[in-house]
């Protein structure tokens, strides 16, 4: 089997990153190089990867100011092995989640290896934050599973072909990158059982702004996602009824919107209740749906009118 490097980018995850460096060091098949770079961390992260750096002989530890793919770029390079795996801060991975991620690769033709990912919750919340962040097992594999830098292995060859990550994107940039991979008329192995666990964000306010940005980078990308033109298509259709309602008699109106929203609440729940299986799940489930709902409107919103911007800016 190839060496195998394993880069992780981090920005200030002191709480988790022994944990992620002692899953690394416990790897069923060992890694050649794992390589960390810190993108400016004020929390003391950098401090405790210089203090563990000296313990493992194939650590090294960088830091490279700036945004994730600027990082990923950084640590990719600092490395030698003909296979990169990547993962996060943030991140776990299990035991075998490097055998079973590089496992494809013995056949000549493979590329790129989508690992998967599952929730580490503590709480209720981030139990009910899962099914609105990952995709959940039972979803996984009904289309062709997209490469995620939380759980990703490819060739080097294919990095330098790709010219690597785009380095003006700074939220959703392993997304913009697979589906650049995606443009180049490469395939994707999908290898469910290279997992690693995944802490969701524990504040309401954390999540808003996951998704804020997930919605910004895919705009700044130029990914418009189908689900987005559905979910705009569902609002705008929503105002319009209401609006219509209310000029034959409001009161109608007012009940039409407390039907529209119980029943919207109700199917939030249906849909995402089995992930969590929790009472406190039908209070939440809803709020996160309004919550990923407004974000991602809002989110896509500014993403246009900073694309247009940027256009504007670049004929003048």
């Amino acid at each position: 089997m190839a060496k195998v490097a394993v880069v992780v980018t981090v920005l200030n995850e002191k709480d988790h990153i022994k944990e992620l460096i002692s899953a690394l060091k416990h790897q069923n098949q060992p890694p050649a190089e794992v390589v960390v770079v810190d993108g400016g961390s004020t929390d003391g992260t950098w401090e405790t990867l210089k203090s563990e750096t000296p313990k493992w002989h194939i650590l090294r530890s960088l830091q490279k100011p700036g945004n994730r793919s600027v990082g990923r770029n950084a640590g990719i390079m600092a490395t030698k092995s003909p296979i990169i795996a990547m993962t996060d801060a943030g991140c776990v991975p299990d035991a075998n989640w490097l055998k079973e991620l590089t496992a494809p690769f013995s056949k000549s033709e493979v590329k790129v290896v989508s690992g998967f990912y599952r929730g580490l919750p503590h709480t209720v919340f981030q139990k009910c934050v899962i099914p609105y962040v990952l995709v959940m097992p039972d979803q996984a594999q009904k289309t062709e599973f997209f490469p995620s830098t939380r759980s990703m292995a490819l060739r080097r060859s294919v990095y330098k072909q790709s010219g690597g990550f785009d380095i003006r994107l700074w939220h959703n940039e392993d997304y913009a990158y697979a589906h650049g991979l995606k443009k180049m008329g490469i395939t994707f192995v999908f290898a469910p059982t290279a997992v690693v666990g995944w802490y969701p964000r524990a504040r309401l306010s954390e999540v808003a702004w996951m998704f804020l940005r997930f919605a910004i980078g895919d705009i700044q990308a130029g990914i418009l996602r189908p689900k987005i033109k559905l979910l705009a298509l569902r609002y705008i259709l929503g105002v319009y009824l209401f609006l219509y309602l209310w000029e034959l008699n409001p009161t109608i109106s007012v009940y039409y919107l407390l039907l529209l929203g119980t029943t919207y609440s109700i199917w939030a729940c249906v849909k995402n209740y089995n992930y969590v299986k929790d009472p406190k799940a039908f209070f939440w489930l809803p709020v996160l749906q309004y919550t990923a709902d407004g974000c991602i409107l809002f989110g896509t919103l500014i993403g246009l009118l900073l694309r247009t911007t940027w256009a504007t800016n670049k004929q003048s």
